[in-house]
């Protein structure tokens, strides 16, 4: 299915690459290459844009360096910030995230509220270059919750720390890292504090930008016709509770 079924005219096919990780139920490897939400959605987004994708496996650090440089056009799943805004755009929203506090099962400290863990004794793990959505880094920016951050490259070394109990908590997608914990016979983790789902969108490299003028009306323009589609609806409904 082209460009033109979505509703709008055919454009010349423009090749952007795109970053991906492992953080399934979103993005993941298979024999046939990245699947997942992020993969399927941005499939169905580029069709509607008229863009060809190529696929690029990085860590969210190596992916934010890249995207920087103009080595990577695009990042999915990003949170806008200041820092980030110097060297990229962001798209419209195009999903949620859940982001979470999870710990080891059986952790038995009690939270409603990530001040709880002021004054505590206790190493937070988090994915290094990750940025909050504005409530949560607000939290986050207090020193005395600041000190206890503990930067890791992803979710499946946080999880390894958790489990060795040199991390007490993760902060992340708790549907990521709940996938992440099924997919091996380690010890069961909870989500021990929810935060409100936020969007996220898709990060555009301001070097690309540049050299694609109009670029991200087009790519926001493909979002607001395939979003809400029949296509588009199946794909969410493959994945019950993202």
């Amino acid at each position: 299915m082209g460009p033109a079924a979505w509703g709008g005219p055919a454009k010349p096919r423009l090749k952007l690459r795109v970053g991906w990780l492992n953080s399934p139920p979103y993005q993941f490897d298979t024999p046939h290459g990245p699947a997942g939400l992020d993969i399927e959605l941005m499939g169905l987004w580029a069709q509607a844009a008229g863009v060809q994708l190529e696929w690029v496996q990085a860590t969210w650090a190596r992916q934010l360096l890249e995207a920087s440089s103009g080595g990577l056009d695009l990042m999915m799943s990003a949170t806008p910030s200041e820092e980030r805004r110097v060297y990229a755009d962001f798209t419209a929203p195009y999903r949620d995230e859940h982001l979470g506090l999870v710990a080891l099962a059986g952790h038995n400290l009690a939270l409603t509220h990530l001040s709880d863990l002021e004054g505590q004794s206790v190493k937070v793990g988090v994915m290094r270059g990750v940025a909050f959505p504005p409530a949560v880094a607000q939290a986050f920016a207090k020193p005395a919750l600041q000190r206890l951050l503990v930067p890791m490259r992803g979710h499946d070394l946080t999880l390894e720390a958790l489990r060795a109990r040199r991390l007490h908590y993760i902060v992340g997608d708790a549907i990521s890292l709940s996938h992440h914990a099924e997919r091996d016979s380690g010890a069961p983790i909870v989500v021990a504090l929810r935060f409100a789902p936020a969007p996220v969108h898709v990060l555009v490299s301001r070097q690309t930008l540049a050299r694609v003028p109009g670029l991200m009306a087009r790519l926001n323009d493909a979002l607001a016709r395939v979003r809400g589609s029949a296509a588009w609806l199946q794909v969410l409904a493959r994945y019950p509770g993202t």
